[in-house]
C-alpha cells in the first residue's frame, strides 16, 4: 500500500512539474458522499453510508488533468446485525472535461467524466473476513460543477459507479453507488 501511494505521489509530482514550464492549474475540493453500498452478494444486503472526501487535480493538457482522491463514509448499524462499516478508499486517475461550446458566460455548468484506481480500506462488523484490509477499487463517473466566481465553483452532483473487492465468501465484488456534491477551489500559477 505504501508503494502504491509513494508511486500516485511521484505520479502526479512529476506531471505538475512537466506542466510548470508555462502555466499549471487545477483544482481542489471537499465533498460529502452518500455511498449506496452493496456488503453482500446474492439478494442486495444494501444499506447507506455518510462520509465525505478530498480531491486535487492537476490539468496537464487541454481538457485532461490528474487526479487523486482520498474518500472515506461509515454507517454505523448497517444490516445484517446492526454492524458498523467505515470505508476508506485512495484513489488516482484521469478526468475528462466535457466541452460546451453551445453555452457561454463566466457561470456556466461544466460537466467532467472520470475514472480512478486504487485500493480501498474496510473496517468494522459488517466487513467481516475483509475487515481490516486492503482492496482493489475503482469509480467511474462523473459530475458538473457550476462557477461561482473565477476561483470558486459548487459541485451541485457527481454519480459514479464504485466497485470494491473485499473478501464476502462468494464473489468478493461489491457494486457500490457513489453520489455527492460540494465545494471546488480552482488555481492557476505562472512560472
Amino acid at each position: 500500500m505504501r508503494s502504491f501511494l509513494l508511486s500516485t505521489i511521484l505520479l502526479l509530482a512529476g506531471a505538475s512539474a512537466a506542466v510548470a514550464q508555462d502555466l499549471y492549474n487545477g483544482d481542489a475540493a471537499a465533498a460529502y458522499h452518500w455511498v449506496r453500498a452493496n456488503a453482500g452478494p446474492g439478494e442486495c444486503g444494501c444499506f447507506g453510508m455518510n462520509g465525505g472526501g478530498l480531491s486535487g487535480s492537476w490539468n496537464f493538457h487541454g481538457p485532461w488533468s490528474l487526479v487523486a482522491d482520498i474518500s472515506a463514509e461509515h454507517n454505523g448499524s448497517a444490516p445484517p446485525a446492526g454492524n458498523s462499516l467505515t470505508l476508506v478508499s485512495y484513489l488516482a486517475g484521469a478526468r475528462y472535461k466535457i466541452p460546451q461550446p453551445w453555452l457561454e458566460g463566466n457561470h456556466k455548468p461544466q460537466p467532467f467524466a472520470q475514472i480512478l484506481i486504487g485500493a480501498a480500506h474496510a473496517g468494522g462488523g459488517v466487513a467481516g473476513v475483509a475487515d481490516g484490509s486492503y482492496e482493489f477499487a475503482t469509480r467511474i463517473g462523473g459530475g458538473i460543477d457550476v462557477p461561482v466566481n473565477s476561483h470558486f465553483a459548487v459541485r451541485v452532483i457527481q454519480i459514479d459507479y464504485y466497485l470494491t473487492t473485499f473478501a464476502n465468501a462468494v464473489n468478493d465484488h461489491q457494486n457500490n453507488l457513489l453520489v455527492g456534491a460540494g465545494i471546488v477551489y480552482h488555481w492557476s500559477r505562472k512560472k
